[in-house]
């Protein structure tokens, strides 16, 4: 079975895991954030994976961070992924998405060097509230 974008809103009561998308160290816009997946509107957020696919190798730092909120980081912070090693970090969570649908973002900032490699895959896992 593959991984859609998109969640099915009939399915109430029942995890449902999306890939959200990928970015890679020169994503468009990544230093701001970059639109991954629509959460429909009386959804809980349960858990998000980034899978670090190719390590990021900026000079000093590389933070990479997923969420909703401004900062874009209320679903994976800065220390929840180790951006300069392959590996799958995950965090689990409880965040209701309310009358309206949320944007899962994510972003990559890095100083020093500019990194000349790094990518990463994103998984959302929510489930519909019922009404």
């Amino acid at each position: 079975m593959k991984l859609t974008n998109k969640f099915n809103d009939g399915a109430c009561g029942i995890e449902q895991a999306v890939f959200a998308g990928a970015i890679k160290f020169n994503t468009a816009n990544v230093a701001t954030g970059v639109a991954l997946v629509d959460v429909p509107a009386n959804h809980i957020i349960t858990k998000v994976v980034c899978k670090v696919t190719a390590a990021f190798d900026a000079g000093t730092t590389n933070v990479l961070t997923v969420g909703t909120d401004a900062e874009l980081d209320d679903l994976l912070d800065a220390s929840a992924v180790t951006e300069g090693t392959v590996g799958a970090y995950q965090a689990n969570t409880w965040l209701e998405t309310g009358a309206a649908k949320k944007t899962v973002k994510a972003k990559y900032t890095q100083t020093g060097t500019a990194a000349a490699a790094g990518a990463a895959e994103v998984y959302v896992f929510a489930m519909r509230l019922p009404e």
